[in-house]
């Protein structure tokens, strides 16, 4: 059977020349050097008609392109003033100070280089494209930091120069191994499903499943890994067994017979090794599925308006807690603190007995009576669905929450689903604020903690 040449291979390009050229020609390595340059063009060709190809299956789209190397002129006056970049952050220009940026020391920067916009991530930097001399290592030699790579060597030591002007001179950094967003899968799902994100492969996976729920419908085991894949928390895609667990210095990580998932520190694997996990599985306790009475303790219930109809002027918080079953002024049957506005308070409590049928209803319940968990019980429970999330827990690569819209169109007729996002209290420093002309948008001294809330849409979130 007749083979195809590939051309994209230097050895083989050559050694199919002949071998006048590969051993007599009195110049043998030039041939060569020539046959190598060709076989790199042909591998860019290659790479380019390999994207295009896989942009018209969806669950192909890669989400980023990738190019061999990427030539860039560097200037001398701008690497050394792009080392002032190391001490500032944000638009603002917010300085950290002159002496250190997260455990690298200013005075060892030699100097910065800006990427191009679409350029997202850089593995090595050398002076040629091909049988480099000199080759630097991301992390090592360089890091990248706000579109920029900061150098430790002096990239002007290392490579040659050329004269430019009497005081500034140029090299050709070849940066290797690049990514490049072009944007894949945000011009082409992201517009269908409405839903944002940076060229991750998390945000690939999220809108094919969103695609799949659609065509498909949504199952469980879909939806739990569209809710990691938001929270860029590790869930099973397929039944696999879990053979390794470990930690590092940077993650905790586990090893199936499938793939390897990393977790931070602040989270812990729910499975061990030896046990089999279906599709769907979520390995770690940064999400706990609530179903059945499983109602935790302290979280208030949130009625959207959209829950409670178009009669209410806005939504309700019912407390979770026990509380003493009293007639309160104005009332002429026992109600508790509902926090809401008071024309929907009092409407509240009238659908609410006049549904009952007994103004004594929640009288023969006891001396005391926890609403919100009562709720739950007789209103919410057969056909609620939620999630616990602790934010503490998830991944850096999170999702924007602005997703969480997609599940209102996602979710069966006659279920509701909501997530319980959880993010701890914190105390910003108002002196750093201060200091860093922050203090203009009067941040407030407290995060507010995540609570449930329902709607006839079948989902809302509310932010922490």
């Amino acid at each position: 059977m007749k083979t195809v040449n590939p051309i994209h291979r230097s050895e083989e390009l050559h050694r199919d020349a002949g071998t006048f050229y590969s051993t007599y020609y009195a110049d043998a390595s030039r041939v060569f050097t020539l046959f190598d340059s060709m076989s790199w063009a042909n591998q860019l060709l290659l790479d380019d008609a390999l994207d295009a190809a896989k942009l018209f299956v969806r669950t192909l789209i890669p989400p980023v392109h990738r190019e061999r190397f990427l030539p860039i002129r560097v200037s001398e006056r701008e690497y050394r003033d792009g080392r002032k970049k190391i001490l500032t952050y944000g638009q603002d220009k917010v300085r950290y100070g002159d002496d250190d940026y997260y455990g690298h020391p200013a005075a060892t920067i030699t100097g910065a280089v800006e990427l191009p916009p679409d350029v997202i991530d850089v593995d090595l930097c050398c002076e040629m494209p091909v049988d480099p001399n000199i080759v630097l290592l991301k992390n090592e030699h360089f890091f990248l930091r706000g579109g920029c790579l900061f150098f430790s060597p002096d990239l002007f030591d290392l490579l040659p120069s050329t004269e430019e002007t009497e005081d500034n001179r140029s090299i050709v950094l070849y940066l290797r191994r690049v990514s490049i967003d072009r944007k894949y899968m945000q011009d082409r799902l992201g517009v269908l499903t409405q839903a944002t994100g940076t060229s991750t492969q998390d945000y690939v996976d999220f809108c094919n499943l969103v695609m799949d729920s659609v065509q498909e419908g949504t199952s469980r085991h879909k939806l739990s890994q569209m809710i990691c894949k938001l929270y860029d928390v590790p869930c099973t895609s397929e039944t696999e067994t879990v053979e390794y667990t470990g930690i590092t210095e940077h993650a905790r990580w586990l090893a199936t017979n499938r793939a390897v998932y990393t977790t931070p520190h602040t989270a812990t694997f729910t499975v061990s090794p030896g046990e089999t996990v279906q599709a769907g599985t979520i390995l770690t306790d940064a999400i706990r599925t609530i179903r059945g009475r499983d109602f935790p303790e302290g979280v208030p219930l949130v009625l959207e308006r959209r829950f409670l109809g178009n009669a209410y002027s806005a939504g309700l918080v019912v407390p979770n807690e026990e509380m003493p079953i009293t007639i309160s002024p104005g009332f002429r049957y026992p109600v508790f603190p509902v926090i809401g506005r008071d024309d929907d308070v009092r409407l509240f409590w009238e659908s609410f007995y006049a549904r009952a049928g007994d103004p004594a209803f929640l009288s023969r319940t006891g001396p005391t009576v926890n609403l919100a968990r009562f709720l739950y019980d007789h209103l919410l429970y057969p056909r609620l669905q939620f999630y616990f999330i602790d934010l503490g827990k998830t991944g850096l690569n999170r999702l924007p929450v602005t997703n969480t819209n997609l599940f209102r169109g996602l979710m069966p007729p006659g279920v509701l689903f909501s997530l319980l996002v959880l993010a701890k209290k914190q105390t910003l420093d108002t002196d750093l604020l201060e200091f860093t002309g922050r203090s203009k948008f009067g941040v407030a001294t407290n995060a507010i903690q995540g609570h449930i809330s329902f709607t006839a849409n079948n989902f809302q979130i509310k932010r922490c």
